[in-house]
């Protein structure tokens, strides 16, 4: 396959971090749709970052190993802002905020391997024959 020649390790840890994300994403939704702590967003900026991993296959431009990792990381700190007080209950010993503290713990792993491995990737090569496409306006 062309998309798949000429291909890095930085690639290839980025393709992986989408694929992991994005499996963690439909089970997220399948197991954990019911819960406090499943929200749309987390859900939307996973799928957004699986999206951005496709302008990487897709495209040589310099910004878009970036856009994955931005994404994913901002859905892990919402998962975890949407998480923390469910902990919290199962700290205190009081069930005030309910939630799965299970599922949090589970998806926030998940979702950390992915973010920290798409971050890994967006500072390394994609190829071997890296043409970077930017502009550059000249003036005569």
């Amino acid at each position: 396959m062309v998309l798949f020649k000429d291909r890095t390790l930085g690639f290839w840890i980025g393709f992986l971090a989408s694929c992991l994300m994005l499996a963690g994403n439909i089970a997220f939704i399948l197991f954990d749709y019911g819960d406090r702590t499943f929200s749309f967003i987390t859900f939307g900026l996973i799928i957004a970052g699986f999206l951005g991993e496709l302008v990487v296959w897709t495209k040589n431009y310099y910004f878009a190993p970036l856009l994955p990792a931005v994404c994913f990381g901002v859905a892990l700190s919402w998962h975890l802002y949407l998480g923390f007080p469910t902990l919290s209950d199962v700290v205190n010993g009081v069930n005030f905020i309910g939630g799965n503290p299970q599922a949090v713990i589970i998806f926030g792993i998940i979702f950390a391997a992915g973010t920290i491995a798409s971050i890994l990737s967006s500072f390394m090569k994609q190829s071997r024959t890296e043409r970077l496409i930017f502009t550059v306006t000249t003036s005569k």
